[in-house]
């Protein structure tokens, strides 16, 4: 289907319910969430992240069609609940979900990643220098030792 198709069909249903057992992000939820259709979502992956119980969506327990029931029923019945998830589902989408966020998001993904790799690296030379400063004193202190000694039997030859 077509982004035109998709949206017509998510405007004549009165409930986009994604009963997922397995589902890594959750676009479809999204979809219908922009479309100012409530969603009932299951507890797992993407739509677990996306959807937060009677604020923006319905979760229910994975696989429990008792639960999925429940949701539905809810908000069919519950006129204002339902408005109020569609509403604060539709900004959610607006403000989180737009390329101009996800773009700074990844942009600083990858700035945290370069500076975490930077800092590592400054740890692990730090750590070596260290760890040559002190093979260095040691060195110095067995010179000195043994210098030393060498002064001491000289002396009484």
């Amino acid at each position: 289907m077509n982004g035109k198709d998709v949206q017509k069909m998510y405007k004549a249903a009165d409930i986009s319910v994604f009963p997922s057992t397995y589902e890594p992000f959750g676009i479809v939820a999204l979809e219908a969430m922009l479309s100012e259709n409530p969603v009932v979502v299951s507890d797992i992956g993407g739509l677990n992240e996306i959807v937060q119980h009677r604020e923006n969506g319905m979760k229910t327990y994975c696989g429990n069609a008792n639960s999925i029931a429940d949701s539905i029923l809810e908000l069919l019945y519950d006129h204002k609940l339902c408005s109020e998830i569609t509403k604060k589902a539709k900004n959610k989408v607006r403000n989180e979900y737009n390329w101009s966020k996800i773009s700074q998001d990844t942009y600083f993904a990858y700035q945290k990643a370069v500076c975490q790799s930077m800092a590592e690296k400054q740890k692990r030379e730090i750590e070596q220098e260290r760890a040559n400063k002190t093979k260095k004193a040691k060195n110095t202190e067995k010179e000195i030792s043994n210098l030393l000694a060498f002064k001491k039997r000289n002396a009484y030859a």
